[in-house]
């Protein structure tokens, strides 16, 4: 019996371990896109020097999602795992915040007193 059960416990056991549990939500994503998107759209209009507090912690944040992207091994996994609309999302809500940084210096310009 002790022979069956070291045997056992010496033969490889396959493991699926799920990518996607140890990354963020599409919620969080959208979360901090649209918490970026307003601050950054905000700080650009109406107080510019608080763009130096938003798009780093934001840009953090993105930075690492976008990391975990490209990374060749974890990158397959999570497209496969979550869906193109997750990668799409990933990569379009950077471009999202900037994009509304710059609206807001174009009303901040347009409707300078």
């Amino acid at each position: 019996m002790r022979a069956l059960v070291a045997i056992i416990a010496l033969c490889p056991v396959l493991a699926y371990a799920e990518v996607m549990e140890k990354e963020h939500s599409l919620f969080t994503i959208s979360l901090w896109c649209t918490f970026g998107t307003v601050a950054a759209a905000l700080a650009a209009r109406y107080r510019p020097w608080l763009l130096l507090l938003v798009l780093p912690c934001v840009g953090f944040f993105f930075a690492c999602q976008l990391l975990e992207i490209l990374d060749p091994y974890v990158g397959p996994a999570m497209a496969a795992e979550a869906g193109v609309l997750y990668i799409v999302v990933s990569w379009g809500a950077p471009v999202l915040v900037l994009v509304s940084g710059g609206i807001g210096f174009l009303f901040r310009f347009k409707y300078a007193k």
